[in-house]
């Protein structure tokens, strides 16, 4: 018989918190679970680690790419990979609460209306200490403290407007998620993405307010380690959003999005020495935003290097 959830786990490179990833993923309450470690090709201990964790528990499963497939490649492989009717994309530095899926399996398992089941989360530092301040401002920043549990009643707002589902705290049925439908140029948000694509499956989501996972922040994540992935990922995002008629009632806000991503992404071309680039971004994004960010980015453009050295002295300031 399937296990009845996996737990997928993409990594690159994070061999030391993969364990505790991994660790936690094997204590949920709900035995009858698999965990399928998702290697892009890493290049650091992380096939050793694998081994220990693969000889330890017959529950783990190693899946290596011989090259880098990039975030939307390893995660259609791992949600390719998946053997049990539902799953979730645990990140290689966080880690599970054990009722985990034993909560979030629940409503998925009882209504075959719902696509998704979400909670709530802890935000940690980089040494896995919980950060309390932190999380109480996480939960009210994307609109979680005021939301029912149950079924929510607006997905689309929930999901794509106030973005307060974490894919990371997520459960998904399997089989209404295509693996093909996350494009590579969807990697810098690919998680957001997945959830676009589980509202246009006209399905419901389901949320459990308890923090149920722990999410590590710390300086190579993916805002602060690739801005210009993020930033790309969320202007291919929006941009296909705003020419898709099942997403029209919020398209005056994905409009007003895709304008300040499309200022994030000129910047970020600035930051990255991208010159020619920079300067083409930077000015359709004024021309689609005119104001001080927008304006700041053409100027930082126009004076090349200089503005590349500016941009990164001020994102390191503190």
């Amino acid at each position: 018989m399937p296990p009845a959830l996996s737990i997928l786990v993409p990594t690159y490179n994070r061999h030391r918190t993969l364990r505790e990833a991994v660790a936690s993923a094997l204590a949920q309450t709900v035995a009858d679970v698999e965990v399928v470690v998702c290697d892009d090709a890493s290049t650091d201990a992380t096939p050793a680690a694998a081994a220990e964790l693969t000889a330890a528990d017959p529950r783990v499963r190693y899946l290596r790419h011989p090259r880098n497939l990039g975030i939307a490649g390893n995660w259609r492989a791992a949600i390719a990979a998946a053997a049990a009717p539902f799953f979730c994309l645990l990140h290689d530095d966080d880690a599970l609460e054990p009722t985990f899926a034993n909560r979030l399996l629940a409503p998925l398992s009882a209504d075959p209306s719902l696509v998704l089941s979400f909670c709530d989360h802890w935000v940690m530092g980089p040494e896995g200490r919980r950060l309390p301040a932190e999380t109480d401002a996480t939960t009210r920043r994307f609109g979680r403290a005021d939301l029912p549990p149950g079924r929510v009643a607006d997905f689309a707002a929930v999901g794509l407007v106030r973005h307060a589902i974490p894919v990371g705290a997520a459960v998904f049925r399997r089989s209404a998620v295509d693996p093909a439908s996350i494009p590579d140029e969807a990697s810098g948000a690919a998680d957001m993405w997945l959830v676009y694509q589980c509202v246009r499956s006209g399905l419901g989501a389901w949320y459990v307010p308890d923090r149920l996972m722990n999410y590590r922040s710390h300086a190579g994540g993916m805002s602060a380690s690739a801005p210009l992935a993020m930033s790309c990922g969320h202007v291919f995002r929006y941009e296909r959003m705003l020419v898709d008629p099942a997403m029209a009632a919020i398209h005056p806000v994905v409009r007003e999005r895709l304008a300040e991503a499309r200022v994030d992404r000129a910047l970020a071309l600035v930051e990255a020495g991208r010159g020619a680039e920079a300067r083409r971004a930077s000015v359709a994004a004024f021309r689609g935003r005119p104001g001080r960010r927008s304006l700041a980015a053409v100027g930082l453009a126009l004076v090349g290097p200089l503005g590349c050295h500016a941009l990164r002295r001020w994102r390191r300031r503190p």
